[in-house]
Order: C-alpha cells, then sequence, then structure tokens
C-alpha cells in the first residue's frame, strides 16, 4: 500500500510540474530589479493549497491554511544569486522566479596603447573600453564611436560577451583595431556601455559613456595643388609667382629646385612660396618643390615658358614708320607749293617788258599832239 501511495504522490508532483495552470502561477513571471530596490511577485494556484516561498530573502514556511494567493516581497535585493521558489506542501508542485539583478556601472573609460603620443597614418592601434564593477556582464553591449571634425558620428563597431550565469558583478574589457587616416587628425574617440535586459528592464535601456580622447594623427605632406607636372607661360620681363602648398602633420618644410640660370628667388619664411622679378627668356626651364616633414615628401614640378611680347617692337616700327611717312608727305608737299604757287623768276625776263612799255607810252604821246 505504501508503494502505491508512493507512486500516486510521484505522479501528481510530475502531473503539476508540467501543467502550470492548474498547479501555481507566478505573477510577473520575471523580474528586473536594481540591485538595493524592492521587489515582489506574488504566487496563486486555482484551488486553495498550503504554499510557502522558499527564498535567501523575503522566504515564508507554509501556510497554515489553504490559500489561493502568497506574496513574497523584500524591502532591497541586496542578494545576486536569490531564486525565489514558490512551492506547495511536501513540494508537490513547485514554481521558480525568473529575476535578474543589475547594477549600472561604477565607471566606463577608453584608452589606447601609446596615448597621449599622437597616431600615425596608417599604423594600427589597440582601442580599449573599460566598464567597471556591473552585473550582469553577459547583458552589456559596448559600442565605439567616432566624431570627425564635422561634427558627424560614426559607429565603428558594437560588441556583446556572450551570455553567462555570471550573475555577481564584475569587470568587462572591449578592444576594437582602429587604422587612422588623415581626415581623423582632431577627432575625438569614445565608447558607451548599454545594459539591455529586455522589456522588463528600464526603458530605455541605460547608457554610459566614457570621456571623449581627442586624437592627433600625423601624416607626410600633400600638395594641395595639382600634383605631378605640369606647364604654364610668363611674358618676359614679368613676375614669376609659384605657391606650393601642402597639408601635412607636422607642419611640412619647403625646398625648391630652379633652373641654373635662374636668379635666386625671393621665397616667404617657410619658403612655400617663390617670387622671381623681370623673368627673362633664360629663365624658362623646370622648377620643382619639394615638401617635406619626418613623415614623407612630396613634390610639384612646373615648366615655364617665358615667351618674348613682340606687341611692343610692331606698335614702335608702325610708329617710326608713320613718322618717315609724314616727314616724306611733307617735303613733297612743301616742294609742289613753291613750284605752283609763288612760281620763278629771273631779271632778264623782266627787262624786255618794261621796254616795250616805254615804247607804247611814247608813240601814243605823239599821236596825241598830232591831234
Amino acid at each position: 500500500m505504501e508503494i502505491v501511495i508512493g507512486l500516486l504522490l510521484s505522479s501528481l508532483s510530475l502531473y503539476c510540474d508540467f501543467t502550470d495552470a492548474e498547479c501555481l502561477v507566478i505573477s510577473p513571471a520575471r523580474l528586473v530589479v536594481k540591485y538595493g530596490d524592492p521587489a515582489s511577485s506574488n504566487c496563486s494556484s486555482d484551488t486553495p493549497v498550503q504554499m510557502g516561498w522558499e527564498t535567501t530573502q523575503g522566504g515564508t514556511s507554509l501556510t497554515d491554511k489553504e490559500v489561493k494567493f502568497l506574496n513574497w516581497r523584500v524591502d532591497s535585493v541586496n542578494d545576486w544569486t536569490n531564486n525565489p521558489k514558490c512551492h506547495t506542501e511536501g513540494g508537490q508542485c513547485q514554481k521558480q522566479l525568473n529575476i535578474t539583478v543589475y547594477k549600472l556601472p561604477d565607471r566606463v573609460s577608453f584608452s589606447y596603447r601609446k596615448y597621449p603620443d599622437p597616431m600615425v597614418e596608417g599604423d594600427q592601434y589597440l582601442l580599449q573600453c573599460l566598464v567597471q564593477n556591473m552585473a550582469p556582464i553577459g547583458r552589456l553591449r559596448v559600442t565605439f564611436y567616432k566624431d570627425n571634425t564635422t561634427g558627424e558620428q560614426t559607429e565603428l563597431d558594437t560588441q556583446q560577451k556572450p551570455k553567462d550565469n555570471i550573475k555577481t558583478p564584475g569587470n568587462g574589457t572591449y578592444t576594437l583595431d582602429f587604422t587612422p587616416s588623415r581626415d581623423d587628425d582632431g577627432a575625438q574617440l569614445f565608447c558607451s556601455a548599454m545594459l539591455d535586459l529586455g522589456p522588463e528592464g528600464p526603458q530605455p535601456p541605460p547608457v554610459m559613456e566614457s570621456d571623449r580622447l581627442n586624437i592627433s594623427v600625423h601624416y607626410k605632406p600633400q600638395i594641395t595643388m595639382s600634383p605631378g607636372y605640369f606647364s604654364m607661360s610668363i611674358t618676359e620681363g614679368d613676375t614669376l609667382s609659384l605657391n606650393c602648398s601642402a597639408n601635412g602633420n607636422p607642419a611640412p618644410s619647403y625646398d625648391w629646385l630652379l633652373p641654373q640660370s635662374a636668379p635666386a628667388p625671393n621665397t616667404t619664411e617657410e619658403r612655400s612660396v617663390v617670387t622671381i622679378n623681370n623673368m627673362a627668356k633664360s629663365h624658362s626651364g623646370n622648377y620643382t618643390c619639394n615638401a617635406r616633414n619626418p613623415l614623407g615628401n612630396s613634390t610639384w614640378t612646373v615648366n615655364v615658358e617665358v615667351t618674348v611680347d613682340f606687341l611692343p617692337i610692331i606698335a614702335g616700327l608702325a610708329a617710326a614708320v608713320v613718322v618717315i611717312l609724314l616727314v616724306i608727305s611733307c617735303f613733297i608737299y612743301s616742294s609742289h607749293y613753291k613750284h605752283t604757287r609763288m612760281g620763278h623768276y629771273q631779271l632778264k625776263d623782266m627787262l624786255p617788258l618794261r621796254h616795250k612799255n616805254k615804247h607804247a607810252v611814247h608813240h601814243n604821246g605823239m599821236d596825241q599832239s598830232f591831234m
């Protein structure tokens, strides 16, 4: 008989375990509680039974009477491994409360190896985000960010450690390989830690950010003009001015390679601009700028052709021709005027004329006497 009774009790216990709707119901079935905050849950049964709560905090023994409801409550949750369990007499039916106790990080810090030394373009650096004293570590998501100098924010990577059964607080270290470019000079790097505890957890999920780290990136010079080789022409006698501006960190220094016949140029303090006055035909040739810093150099070459301006010569010749033509015209005109207007007079031509006039007068006078 005892064997039969034992089998019946075992069958009843298994039946209750697999048919919770007819055994015990816990509401809410899952709790997310911040460490130190109060917590409560209710255990109920469709039929009155003796029930109790088995737990390290706030536990209650079996009720003296059969009841349909039994509440579990603590004023301050301070046990990370607490697993409250509601049960009936003899443990024939039992139900465990799913409880998650969490703690926000004490600190989130960001760093990289060799900081605060500047980064070098193209080199690889290990970024590190350290999250200190938080729980549960398996529900933490860490994101690395970069804020550009333009204000644009870029998400570099998001990481989450495998979910495990570790409930006590701990530290989490997250790393990321980062290769900077010259565009990253002056940017800010940081990381954020978000504790995602699901829909039962705080909404929105709490986020804690590290301090922002200003980074300096060193890179070799790059000439801002069109790199390579090109040509230009300049008129003889004009002033040549070439500007060889380059971006680099550290700031680049400049050297110029000029044609051998070119005179010593005038340069700015940093030698990025070269100026030559009164260019001559012999100053034609290649003018090469070399911008350099400890990380490398960049060159820029321009072929300068000095041309002769023939317009003043042509204008001078034309003016000379005009003057000559004017002189010739004046001479011809003067000669012609003397011949046609003033005439040519000789003394021998005048004497006979005067003699003839006297004879005529005398004759006229005699004729008059006879009358």
